[in-house]
């Protein structure tokens, strides 16, 4: 099951007790469609506040299901708007949606403008300072490639795991993109791909390079923070309701 949410009103898309999550909408819906559902494995986690447009779920069921177009109607009926199937299908027995997945797509949207425009707030980050394209952009070379993303990457709070994790990533392209549209609203489209992410790796990167668009760091700083492998040489990261999970590749 292909899914897109809006995640502005959701804790995340994992399971959470005590809060509202995509997959704690879902999972019970498709229960009661399909019977018990024992997990349902996901293609990529997203925190709070982050939207998909694709997010990729795979899942099990010993009970007999109904025909992959009659379930998709049945979930958008119960949670639509909010949460979508965009795409229902008996998968391979062996298709899992993380661990089969080799790339990932993000896309993080910053409206760069004097005002903010309310009826896209909700998915992109209002910055009014003029941003130098060019600058930002020269910052993502550094980036493209296997690297040591600990600098990046949100360290695991205490009692979360006793494991130092591997935060070795590839970023396969990372550039932004400029549109214009025809309220002469601006706005700059950072698009990155990789084979995975760590926690919050793709918004302390557009925190970082939008200090860059600044004029507070420079390009160069994007290589000697990466060789830093420190958490503290980023600045905050960007926040989360500009970023999308916009595809999987299999």
């Amino acid at each position: 099951m292909t899914v897109a949410y809006d995640g502005g009103s959701f804790r995340g898309l994992a399971p959470n007790v005590g809060v509202r999550t995509v997959l704690g909408e879902l999972q019970p819906v498709l229960e009661a469609i399909v019977g018990p559902v024992e997990e349902i494995h996901m293609s990529g986690r997203t925190d709070a506040g982050v939207h998909a447009r694709e997010q990729v779920l795979t899942f099990d069921t010993d009970h007999p299901a109904p025909e992959p177009a009659r379930l998709q109607q049945s979930v958008n009926s119960r949670l639509a708007p909010e949460i979508v199937a965009t795409d229902v299908r008996v998968a391979d027995p062996n298709l899992h949606a993380r661990f089969s997945a080799t790339g990932r797509d993000y896309r993080y949207t910053v409206l760069n403008h004097s005002t903010p425009w309310p009826f896209t707030a909700a998915f992109e980050w209002w910055i009014r300072d003029p941003l130098d394209l060019p600058a930002m952009r020269a910052g993502c070379g550094p980036l493209v490639g296997e690297h040591d993303f600990t600098s990046f990457c949100r360290r695991p709070k205490p009692g979360e795991s006793a494991q130092v994790p591997d935060l070795i990533r590839r970023v396969d392209s990372a550039d932004w993109v400029e549109h214009v549209d025809e309220n002469e609203l601006r706005r700059l489209h950072f698009k990155i791909s990789g084979s995975a992410f760590c926690h919050q790796m793709v918004r302390s990167i557009v925190g970082l390079l939008v200090h860059v668009g600044r004029g507070k760091r420079a390009p160069q700083d994007v290589e000697r923070v990466l060789a830093a492998r420190d958490r503290n040489a980023t600045p905050s990261p960007a926040p989360p309701h500009g970023l999308t999970l916009w595809s999987v590749r299999y």
